[in-house]
């Protein structure tokens, strides 16, 4: 197994600590099944730099909330603001609304893809989104949490041309493993739509993700 593969394993440890999980972002989470996990590595960052741009009054829409809506809610105990949580997978999406639940947030789970499902839900000041970004030959199966395509940034791409149509005022921030798809071909795929402007990049140490804060021009 090369150094890749060994951090990956590691990452994939710490991702499922239940302990570590509660501590990071307040959150209660029930016990895991199967190989779930309760974040990604981009997580921590994603949630403290997304953070920064939201307070009480202000609309988050979070995409790819998986099976705990851990972003949702950990900027909602943060910071207060409203929250609408979505996902592709149906059953992600009724596991996200149980914990939802359990933790007792005003937080709403939809089913949708990018924006199609989200029409009625009005304007967000923020989008966050934890893309897939893992290079389908690294995934030793079928995983639509974590599948990027060929390059790991097929999501990405989709997301972005979603957002040039259809983010209306709201800033996107994009979690993405920098030791997966590195920071200068994340750059090119922002760089080839002029309706999107790449304003800042961001990181957290000891996190290996890049934070793409990405607007309409």
């Amino acid at each position: 197994m090369g150094v890749l593969g060994l951090l990956r394993r590691a990452g994939g440890r710490v991702s499922r600590s239940r302990a570590l999980a509660r501590r990071l972002f307040g959150v209660d989470f029930p016990p895991l099944e199967g190989g779930a996990r309760y974040f990604d590595l981009t997580t921590p960052a994603l949630v403290s730099v997304a953070g920064r741009r939201l307070g009480p009054g202000r609309r988050l829409l979070d995409m790819g909330t998986g099976a705990f809506a851990t972003v949702g809610l950990a900027l909602w105990r943060r910071t207060g603001c409203d929250v609408v949580a979505t996902d592709v997978r149906p059953d992600l999406v009724r596991k996200a609304r149980a914990n939802v639940e359990a933790n007792r947030a005003p937080i709403r789970v939809v089913e949708a893809r990018f924006f199609d499902g989200v029409e009625g839900e009005g304007q967000f000041d923020c989008v966050t989104f934890n893309v897939p970004y893992v290079p389908s030959a690294l995934l030793s199966g079928p995983d639509v949490q974590s599948d990027g395509g060929p390059e790991g940034t097929s999501v990405i791409e989709g997301f972005l041309d979603a957002f040039a149509e259809r983010g209306g005022r709201a800033i996107a921030c994009l979690g993405v493993n920098r030791l997966l798809v590195p920071r200068a071909k994340v750059v090119r795929v922002v760089e080839r739509r002029p309706r999107l402007a790449l304003t800042e990049v961001r990181r957290r140490w000891p996190w290996p993700a890049d934070v793409y804060i990405i607007t309409r021009k």
